[in-house]
């Protein structure tokens, strides 16, 4: 489905996939559409959308309880059970896209009953590597909620409330030791940011602005690396850090413009730079072994599991940056171009 979404953001070229604030609006669905008839790129990917939200009109919804997977290797039977449960997301996300592009009310209303399964049986633990997975889910929210009976959608506000709450309250961000600002702390402040905005709550809002200030200083560097990349060796977690910043500040500037792509901590560092430290690797002109000096024993635990994407000293694969670099284009869409070179698109218009 990322590929899909990265597609589709260039599609809509300054727009971005991930805003009503934080799934499209009307004017955005309506060129979406527009370029679904007209172009044969635009017609393609949504047709896909719709090819997945006709498989789960005939599935039912599989939530589990608490989220497991963050400290998990992928053949823990805890982490599998997630994984399949989680495939609910991308449903989600298709049916309330197919919705808007088609009008059927049998995906708004199937795209519901997904999400209620989810808010009736999920807990949130405040673990923001878990919670991260509900992406598509808050995206897919987003876009219908204003077609939501009041009783699901007080059934729904009410869940996605404890998992902020948990995220805000969890015990491990109120230490004092450094790595409190790795990439954990990005994902918690979109999770947070995501649903305050989709929610209008205005004290999640202002959790979110307060903190991705603090995150930008701590997490990030002048230089344009920063914490994750010195503490794994990996272009992975520099990546992984910077995607949920990228879509947060997406979603700020759309919501009250204030531009956190650009803003400049007083240790001199910003999204931006640290985008732009990424290009090289992307473009295929820097070469990166991954996680040869990792300082978390979890990464060779992985390596030795034989997990894909985390051998030590394997080459960075440049088609990793895409969804990064898709981000950042709402910011400089100069970065449109690099995406579309490094997906082999250049039939796709921006404009």
């Amino acid at each position: 489905m990322s590929k899909i979404i990265s597609i589709l953001f260039l599609l809509l070229g300054s727009t971005t996939i991930h805003a009503q604030y934080v799934s499209l609006n009307k004017s955005e669905i309506e060129k979406l559409i527009a370029l679904s008839k007209s172009d044969p790129v635009a017609k393609k990917n949504c047709k896909a959308l719709e090819t997945v939200a006709d498989m789960a009109l005939l599935q039912t919804p599989g939530p589990v309880d608490t989220i497991i997977s963050e400290g998990h290797l992928a053949t823990d039977p805890k982490k599998i059970i997630t994984q399949k449960a989680l495939s609910d997301m991308n449903k989600i996300y298709a049916l309330a896209f197919a919705y808007k592009l088609t009008g059927r009310q049998e995906y708004v209303k199937k795209c519901i009953e997904f999400i209620v399964a989810w808010a009736r049986v999920n807990h949130g633990a405040g673990n923001p590597i878990n919670d991260t997975k509900l992406d598509p889910l808050l995206e897919g929210y987003d876009l219908i909620k204003n077609e939501i009976a009041e009783a699901d959608r007080k059934t729904i506000n009410g869940w996605l409330m404890q998992v902020a709450d948990a995220e805000i309250t969890n015990p491990r961000f109120q230490s004092s030791n450094r790595s409190v600002y790795n990439n954990w702390n990005s994902h918690r402040i979109k999770v947070v940011g995501l649903i305050g905005y989709t929610l209008n709550n205005k004290a999640y809002e202002q959790f979110t602005d307060t903190s991705i200030k603090k995150q930008i200083l701590e997490n990030l560097y002048a230089n344009g690396s920063g914490f994750d990349f010195e503490e794994r060796d990996a272009l992975h977690y520099h990546i992984y850090t910077l995607e949920p910043l990228l879509k947060i500040a997406t979603v700020i500037k759309r919501a009250n413009g204030v531009d956190y792509f650009a803003y400049t901590s007083a240790k001199n560092s910003s999204i931006q730079k640290s985008v732009a430290f990424l290009v090289p690797f992307a473009t295929g002109e820097q070469v990166h072994h991954e996680f040869v000096n990792s300082k978390v024993a979890f990464d060779k635990k992985r390596a030795d599991n034989h997990e894909p994407g985390y051998t030590i000293g394997a080459d960075f694969k440049p088609q990793s940056a895409v969804e990064v670099l898709s981000l950042a284009a709402y910011f400089d869409p100069a970065y449109i171009n690099t995406v579309k070179k490094m997906l082999n698109t250049s039939d796709i218009n921006p404009n």
